[in-house]
């Protein structure tokens, strides 16, 4: 397994996904974080607190996307092949991909939350003790995403199409399930990594389960898709 994990790390140190999506991340939560700090200045209360500090979980999306990028670019250029040649147990190599996807999603997380201190604490007084739970949150979320982009990713066996329909899912899908399920969306995935992320224990409006639960949902989700990737990706054909 080590090996396995090693050649993965391996394969994404030698491709530029992984610095796009870094720069993207970037990008996104600096700008956000730099434009809250310049039009609100101080941070007057708790819950001013908590949601600058959310915007670091916007590496949370882009976790999903390396997640996807980790499993579905070797369908997508053909190399999974050769990959499955040199490690026939395909679970073990979803196994490893996992892994990765977990590591590299809490490494976006802390990233994105150390850009966000950076500049909300001088700039707008943002007390780290006020956020406490949305700074523990993020990198639970980003590590459960990145463990679901992979399963995902096995879904498909191609990272293009996988990208999209997560995309289209979070942007447009749940928006429009929420009109008939009412509060029963609290419990789709987009919602609860929305509430791991949401820095409330208890259950923070009639959308959203507390954090504690949504931590557990979001992990539930990726272990249930990283097994019905698995379980696909065990019948096809290369």
């Amino acid at each position: 397994m080590n090996r396995l994990v090693r050649a993965e790390l391996m394969k994404l140190r030698t491709v530029r996904s992984l610095l796009w999506v870094t720069l993207g991340m970037v990008a996104l939560v600096g700008i956000s974080v730099i434009s809250v700090v310049a039009s609100s200045g101080v941070i007057e209360n708790a819950g001013d607190d908590r949601s600058v500090a959310r915007i670091a979980s916007i590496a949370v999306v882009f976790s999903l996307i390396l997640g996807i990028i980790v499993m579905g670019a070797e369908g997508t250029h053909g190399t999974i092949t050769q990959t499955f040649l040199v490690a026939p147990v395909r679970e073990r190599v979803v196994a490893a991909k996992a892994v990765v996807g977990v590591a590299l999603g809490v490494a976006l997380g802390v990233f994105a939350e150390a850009l966000t201190l950076l500049v909300a604490v001088p700039g707008a007084s943002l007390s780290v003790h006020n956020a406490r739970y949305v700074l523990v949150g993020v990198p639970i979320a980003c590590a459960a995403a990145g463990a679901l982009g992979v399963g995902f990713g096995a879904l498909y066996h191609r990272q293009g199409p996988a990208i999209v329909v997560a995309l289209l899912w979070l942007l447009i899908a749940e928006s429009v399930l929420a009109i008939g399920l009412h509060d029963k969306v609290r419990y789709l995935p987009g919602h609860v990594f929305a509430a791991t992320v949401a820095g409330t224990r208890g259950s923070s409006s009639s959308d959203l389960v507390g954090a504690w639960s949504g931590a557990a949902g979001a992990a539930l989700y990726a272990v249930g898709f990283l097994a019905a990737g698995t379980a696909l990706l065990s019948r096809r054909d290369v």
